[in-house]
């Protein structure tokens, strides 16, 4: 049996000290670390809270100030389009002026709405402003029957689907809203689709995360009235869903990006 002398054991006892020491700093200086960051994201989180009241406040104050304004210019265009005498030219153009203050209104409407979105739990019934509850919502099931709206339109115009979509896809939300985002990407790409194109729509993902892409292939309208209230409100209804939406007006090419049910409840 080997004996170490008293010295060498000694030496090994400081050594392990030492090193149990050092653990224990380390320890405390992690936990110190730990708690001020977790002190800088509550603050982070206040100041976010404040900017989304702030934000929400901004959206109502700036509707009530243009709502009037906006009335007064329709009912005046309208008024400025009824001479019989009246240029066509002048004519088509009070009604486009029309039709883009009815957008400018209804979008700011809508973004009032979101406002309220935005802050609500998407994971439990909470009341949307719709009147319609937080629900998980089929985002296949609701896609097809969004196309199957579309799809009559689209085959008017000689422009075909393709499409492949996987079952079951499934995210926490506003079926009413998620539709009108939906209504409004479709209704920006049929703006700028011609005859013999195609719309080729893709849906994957599972408890993790969602994807959904809709691109129009082929020629475009060079000359097609666009808009960007619609293609904004999309990404802003996404926006309140915890996603993203990418994809600019005219492009004919969008993608949705949503949290799965599992992401959302752990970042609840």
């Amino acid at each position: 049996m080997i004996t170490l002398p008293v010295y060498v054991v000694f030496l090994i006892f400081l050594g392990i000290l030492m090193i149990m020491e050092m653990y224990r700093r380390n320890k405390i200086t992690y936990e110190k670390k730990i708690g001020e960051l977790r002190n800088k994201l509550s603050l982070f989180k206040e100041e976010l809270d404040e900017l989304e009241k702030l934000k929400s406040e901004m959206l109502s104050r700036i509707g009530v100030s243009l709502r009037k304004p906006l009335e007064s210019v329709r009912e005046t265009a309208i008024e400025l389009s009824k001479p019989l005498d009246r240029s066509p030219v002048v004519k088509e153009q009070l009604a486009r002026l029309t039709a883009e203050i009815e957008e400018i209104e209804n979008f700011l409407n809508v973004m009032k709405e979101l406002a309220t979105l935005e802050n609500m739990d998407l994971t439990d019934e909470s009341q949307f402003p719709d009147g319609a509850e937080s629900s998980v919502v089929s985002l296949d099931e609701l896609l097809f029957e969004t196309l199957n709206e579309w799809n009559e339109l689209f085959a008017a115009h000689g422009v075909s689907l393709a499409i492949s979509v996987d079952e079951n896809v499934l995210v926490s939300g506003s079926r009413y809203y998620l539709r009108h985002a939906l209504d409004n990407i479709l209704s920006e790409i049929s703006r700028i689709m011609t005859s013999g194109s195609m719309i080729h729509i893709t849906l994957t993902g599972g408890y993790d995360s969602v994807r959904l892409t809709i691109v129009h292939k082929g020629e475009t309208q060079s000359n097609a009235k666009q808009s960007a209230f619609e293609v904004e409100l999309a990404r802003q209804i996404v926006s309140a869903h915890r996603g993203w939406l990418t994809g600019e007006t005219g492009t004919g090419r969008y993608a949705i990006e949503l949290p799965g049910l599992k992401t959302l409840r752990n970042n609840e």
